[in-house]
C-alpha cells in the first residue's frame, strides 16, 4: 500500500489502467475482437459493470463523483470484452 503526504499529488488510477493497456496492445494483446453482435457471448467487462451495478456504481455516478465529462468506462468495457469473452450457458441466460 502506498501513502502520500498531504497535498502530494496522487497518481491519476486511470493513466495508471491506460498504461497498461498501451503495454497489452504493444504484446499483441489489443481488445479490438468484439462479441456484441454474437449472441449469447458475455464478457468479462459486462461482468465487471454488472458486478459494480449491484452496489449502485455506474458510469453516471462515477462522472459525477469525480466530476468528470468521460471517464473510459465504455472504452475499457469494451476491451476487457475484446480480450476475454465466453459462451453463456442457456441455464444462465435467464
Amino acid at each position: 500500500m502506498v501513502y502520500y503526504d498531504k497535498g502530494q499529488k496522487q497518481p491519476d488510477v486511470r493513466d495508471e489502467i491506460n498504461e497498461v493497456i498501451k503495454y497489452l496492445a504493444e504484446h499483441g494483446v489489443d481488445g479490438q475482437v468484439s462479441h456484441k453482435t454474437e449472441s449469447g457471448r458475455v464478457g468479462l467487462g459486462d461482468v465487471v459493470e454488472s458486478a459494480l451495478k449491484k452496489f449502485g456504481i455506474t458510469e453516471e455516478r462515477f462522472k459525477q463523483w469525480f466530476n468528470l465529462k468521460e471517464c473510459g468506462c465504455s472504452r475499457r468495457k469494451k476491451w476487457l470484452n475484446g480480450i476475454f469473452s465466453w459462451k453463456q450457458s442457456e441455464n444462465r441466460k435467464k
